[in-house]
């Protein structure tokens, strides 16, 4: 889409609208008053990006901000609700650095980036280790804690390239939300997605990858699985149920299918932050965030600060590049950041080890099973990009990306077994519930410990890093 070209230069535009918010912020008081002069956050974009990513001001939703944009001659969009970001296209005769410096100059954002592409950080493997899941439980010590109904009552958000929400081991174990089932385009509950009765796409036709097609003419509601990511993350957390032909870790759970990423595992920063609010305001418990990036995002950063305030625990992807350091968001405050684990020797696999493609050091916090992991898949991608199936739309695969579900399926599980802690609490359990691990690494997640009641009762030692959360119960006026 071609805009027409400014009647008046940009700068004029924006100085004008920039007068008439100054002046409508003025009028609704001091706190208002105090947003509109906090500084804009800027992150120099690269002078090929094709768009960037705002974060509308505390004082200010997406929507007007989409409006103000307009009348500046721009191409924006909304990702969601009023508060997730803005997608801004760079005009083609437009510098993006100087296009966003011009914003940043307006103060309408609390912050303008590029909005770059994040990465599902898993490949399909076709390799053959063993002929189940037995070896990943024992190695997890979850045999003697696992239960048909374990993670009842949790809802782990899965922020990837969407669910297969008709897979016999997934159909039953999908969020649904009835407050906004009629189908008639409109988001009767206010969530940011209308139609949301098993989760929501944000995945856009203008940053989509062309080869994706057909998808999206489907409306906004159609969260469906296009890659095969999203649907073996689901698996792995909670496949079960009459026609299913393995076992998720937390069975019990529920699975909000939130598709950001598109059919060739790429997404933007503006979508994936879009997608972590929608999970949060959905009142997802857990969000599992199976993608990196290694661009430190203001928006994704502030996406997640919102999650964790409404209660969500963000569990996420170390990366795949080999190296000491971690991707973003796991390094974000807060974030559980998980790293594969396993190596492979002569007919066997060492899970207490980190697996060689795995990043590592003190940026991540614990390690699981990342190696011929057996999980659910879309038919229809069955032989496609490297996925093999066996037995049915079951296959294997490798990568942090799954390693990542196992961590979200014990903070399931714990929190499911002990819904009265606080989301901080549960994050030092399972984070402290690990092997014995070499200083200044992570150890391999140990979910029996996590799961057992008697660290809630008196400290267990030898299990915490430093830096890691002591066990025992809260005592008055902690707040948990």
């Amino acid at each position: 889409m071609h805009l027409p070209r400014p009647t008046r230069p940009l700068a004029t535009a924006a100085v004008a609208l920039l007068v008439g918010l100054a002046l409508l912020s003025a009028r609704d008081g001091p706190a208002a008053r105090a947003a509109s002069v906090r500084p804009t956050e800027l992150l120099a974009p690269a002078a090929s990006a094709s768009h960037l990513a705002l974060q509308p001001r505390a004082d200010l939703d997406a929507f007007t901000l989409v409006a103000a944009l307009t009348r500046m001659h721009l191409e924006a969009r909304t990702t969601g609700g009023p508060a997730d970001p803005v997608q801004v296209r760079v005009p083609t005769d437009q510098d993006p650095r100087d296009l966003a410096r011009r914003i940043a100059t307006t103060g309408l954002a609390a912050s303008v980036e590029e909005d770059t592409l994040v990465y599902a950080s898993a490949v399909p493997s076709a390799q053959r280790y063993a002929t189940g899941q037995r070896r990943v439980f024992e190695a997890l010590r979850l045999p003697a804690v696992w239960s048909p109904e374990g993670g009842t009552g949790i809802v782990v958000a899965v922020v990837d390239s969407g669910v297969d929400w008709d897979h016999p081991a997934l159909v039953s174990r999908i969020a649904v939300n009835l407050a906004d089932a009629d189908f008639d385009g409109v988001d009767d509950d206010g969530s940011g997605c209308a139609d949301d009765i098993a989760g929501c796409s944000f995945v856009s036709p203008e940053t989509a990858d062309p080869s994706c097609g057909p998808l999206f003419t489907a409306p906004q509601w159609r969260a469906n699985d296009d890659e095969g990511h999203g649907t073996f993350v689901a698996g792995l957390i909670a496949a079960g149920g009459p026609g299913a032909q393995i076992a998720g870790i937390a069975p019990g759970a529920r699975i909000l299918p939130v598709k950001v990423l598109d059919c060739t595992g790429t997404g933007r920063i503006a979508e994936a932050a879009a997608g972590v609010r929608y999970a949060a305001r959905m009142g997802a418990k857990v969000i599992n965030l199976s993608f990196g990036t290694r661009t430190d995002s203001p928006a994704l950063r502030a996406a997640i600060e919102d999650a964790q305030q409404r209660g969500a625990i963000i569990v996420a992807s170390a990366g795949n590049d080999g190296r000491r350091g971690v991707t973003f968001p796991a390094v974000y405050p807060g974030v559980l950041s998980v790293a594969a684990s396993g190596v492979i020797g002569s007919g066997t696999i060492d899970y207490t080890r980190v697996a060689p493609f795995a990043d590592f050091g003190s940026g991540v916090g614990l390690l699981a099973p990342g190696i011929d992991l057996l999980s659910t898949l879309p038919a229809k991608r069955c032989g496609l990009d490297g996925w093999i199936c066996e037995d049915g739309p079951y296959a294997r695969g490798d990568g942090s990306s799954f390693a990542t579900p196992i961590v979200a399926a014990a903070v399931a599980l714990v929190w499911s077994r002990h819904p009265d802690l606080s989301p901080a609490f549960i994050v030092g359990i399972v984070g402290a519930a690990h092997r014995p691990a070499p200083p200044g690494e992570a150890g391999l997640l140990d979910i029996a410990l996590a799961v057992d009641a008697r660290l809630f009762e008196v400290g267990v030692p030898g299990t915490s890093r430093a830096g890691d959360a002591t066990f025992g119960r809260p005592g008055p006026g902690t707040g948990e």
